[in-house]
């Protein structure tokens, strides 16, 4: 994840694999303002990355911070769907 500012672009691979690497750099992070995911740039993905986006809006929402998602990806909003959370990804 590459971090710049408010914003947070997500590259390469969030699958179960990868999670805790990226769990470890969000517990390092302090939200102090609103932030927007970028998706943009991701490869493969599995429903770990919704768990993982549910983190970072928990600990923004901690901070009274709010959190903006960019260019979700197809195959995310169909998991979403799937598991009936698409509206926590509003």
């Amino acid at each position: 994840m590459e971090i710049s500012q408010n914003k947070w672009v997500f590259n390469g691979d969030y699958t179960f694999a990868e999670i805790p690497q990226h769990i470890d750099q969000l517990n390092k992070i302090s939200i102090s303002q609103p932030i927007t995911l970028d998706f943009s740039k991701l490869k493969n993905i599995d429903t770990s990355l919704l768990s993982f986006i549910f983190e970072i809006k928990r600990k923004a929402n901690l901070s009274n911070q709010s959190v903006m998602l960019n260019k979700l990806p197809k195959n995310l909003l169909n998991l979403a769907s799937l598991y009936g959370v698409e509206n926590y990804l509003k």
